[in-house]
């Protein structure tokens, strides 16, 4: 049977639009932009990957405590090798769990995949993946666990700043929602950048924002007097996202 190819695999999409938005906003969302087949086969990744990391235990509170401990996040690649930055490796395939990788998945965020063309244009020729995960927000049972699917307010690119010996790079995130998402379920909040002139970098537009200890958290009833977005989109949308764009998200309430 013949093989579908990355741009059968997605909807078409304006880069220009794409990119006002991106520049304005920090964040751009592309609803319903991967086709069924494709988050189908993320979904059976995920699952694999969560399966070699916690196990295949019967017991589903113990899976689940065991993911709370990861941070709700299960690592498909090694971002912190010395090769993370070379354009020529095929990073999914190289790491522990390349063996599981989904050929839809891999095309479809390579350079020339639907997610890889789009943060080419917006983030130039020599962009390349550095960095591959899973984030899974187990249903709440108890505070421990709606504390650990909740993240709060931050930007990506922290970690650059926390770590003094770290060369900062412009970097943006391709966010995939594998499932409808709402508030119930743990979705994304942003803060769009304030009003700034045109011509900032990133980074400097978001040298206006509140201090992070100033805004509410996701657990607090007082966390949509934020005035920021509230993502409520269908499986197979995709947020691109700058490393210095504020965001947070609340914990995962819903019984799945």
């Amino acid at each position: 049977s013949k093989r579908a190819t990355a741009h059968e695999m997605s909807k078409t999409v304006h880069i220009e639009r794409l990119a006002r938005e991106y520049a304005e906003r920090g964040y751009v969302v592309v609803e319903d932009y991967l086709a069924r087949d494709v988050v189908d086969a993320c979904r059976t990744e995920c699952e694999d990957v969560m399966r070699a990391r916690i196990g295949t235990s019967d017991d589903g509170r113990a899976r689940w405590a065991e993911l709370e401990a990861l941070g709700c996040v299960a690592q498909v690649n090694a971002p912190s090798t010395s090769d993370a930055r070379d354009s020529d490796l095929n990073h999914r395939a190289r790491h522990s769990h390349g063996a599981l990788c989904r050929w839809q998945v891999s095309e479809v965020i390579g350079r020339d995949g639907a997610i890889g063309k789009v943060a080419i244009a917006l983030l130039g020729e020599d962009a390349r993946l550095f960095n591959d995960q899973y984030v899974v927000k187990p249903p709440a049972r108890s505070d421990v666990a709606l504390r650990a699917s909740c993240f709060e307010w931050h930007h990506d690119s922290q970690w650059c700043d926390d770590d003094g010996k770290a060369v900062y790079a412009p970097y943006m995130s391709a966010w995939v929602a594998l499932d409808d998402v709402c508030e119930e379920n743990g979705t994304l909040r942003f803060l769009p950048y304030p009003p700034s002139e045109d011509g900032r970098s990133h980074r400097e537009r978001a040298k206006a924002y509140p201090a992070r200890s100033a805004l509410p958290s996701p657990l607090s009833d007082d966390i949509d007097a934020v005035q920021g977005k509230l993502l409520t989109v269908r499986a197979g949308s995709v947020v691109f996202f700058s490393d210095a764009v504020l965001h947070c998200s609340g914990p995962n309430m819903s019984e799945t």
